[in-house]
Formats: structure tokens, sequence, C-alpha cells
């Protein structure tokens, strides 16, 4: 098991911010490679009422399953690679892998075998060191929605806050509120269900 804190900062970009960033660093269409994230959550949304994310990515040929808490103003990120066919019994069965995602499940309270498919989004991404931490730069796909984000994750909270707003008045983009990839595909789906 992998285990991590995550401290992380995101801002929504226009279409032009973002390919005004793409130039400023130099990036190209094949500088981005394509991720599709796979959400779970339970019938009644239990992950989500803890604030908490469950995710498949697949990159390529490797899946990493991976559940994100809230933890003391970071996020803590479990870890479990997965081979394609748990992968595909997770994505098209439910039938959750043993092991460290399934217990952590468990331990917050959650019926691991009541989980399902939420749905998938498709990010093509970029990422680069950027001063002590990681940019990325994100454009994702998701039902008929298309998004652009910017993330840092930062070594350290106060440092991390100082270097992303600095980048963000340096190119003169507007501080927006970004929600999370689950949370903007879920409130896609609720908006073609109505």
């Amino acid at each position: 098991m992998a285990q991590e804190l995550e401290i992380e900062y995101k801002n929504m970009l226009t279409g032009d911010e973002f390919a005004k960033l793409c130039t400023a660093f130099g990036l190209k269409t094949s500088s981005f490679f394509k991720q599709v994230n796979y959400y779970f959550d339970t019938p009644t949304f239990a992950l989500m009422d803890k604030k908490t994310v469950l995710r498949i990515r697949a990159v390529g040929a490797q899946y990493d399953f991976t559940l994100k808490q809230p933890h003391n103003g970071a996020i803590l990120e479990t870890h479990q690679e997965l081979d394609d066919e748990e992968s595909r019994s997770m994505i098209q069965l439910g039938i959750v892998p043993s092991g460290e995602i399934e217990q952590a499940v468990t331990k917050i309270g959650v019926d691991a075998d009541q989980l399902v498919l939420i749905g998938e989004l498709t990010t093509k991404r970029c990422q680069f060191p950027y001063r002590s931490g990681k940019l990325f730069l994100d454009h994702s796909l998701y039902l008929d929605h298309n998004d652009y984000e910017l993330e840092y994750e930062a070594a350290g909270q106060g440092s991390g806050a100082d270097s992303f707003n600095a980048l963000l008045l340096e190119h003169s983009i507007p501080r927006r509120s970004s929600k999370s990839k689950m949370i903007r595909l879920f409130q896609a789906t609720q908006e073609k269900r109505s």
C-alpha cells in the first residue's frame, strides 16, 4: 500500500487561459498524455457525504486504484495498483479488489459491496516540476462537458499557496474555485438526468 499526503491548489481556467499557459511553458500537443478516471460511490453517495473520492485511473495499461480522504487540511491518498482483470471487474461488475482500499472504505463505515461506477472522465494532462512542487494542466472531457484546470501540488502549505497565487497573478488569471473532477462529473450527470 502506498499512502501520501497531498497539498494541492486548483483553479479553473478558460480555454484562452489554458492556451496562454501552454504557450508560456512551451507545451505542445505531444506534451500531454491521456488518462481516464473511473469514479465509484454507493447509490446513496456515502463516500461523497464523507468528502471522499474513490477512483481507478487508467493510463495506458496501468491502473491506479485511489481513495482520497480529507486529512488535517490536506488530502490523504491511499493507492493500490490493479491488474487489467481487477480493474475490469471493478468497472464493469462492481467487484472490489481485496486489499488496502477495500479495508479503508470499510473502516470509514461504507459497505464496499455497495460500490458502483458513477461515471468516467477523460483528461489530457501535462505535468512538470514547478518551483518546489509540480504543476498540472488538465483538459477534461466528460458527458457533453469540456473544461480546463490548473493544479499545483506543493511540498508545503504556506509556500505552496504563495507560489500558486504568484503564478495566477503573473499570468493575469483570476482566482476561481475548482470543484473536484468527481463533483464536476456528478453535477454533469445530474444535469443530464433532469
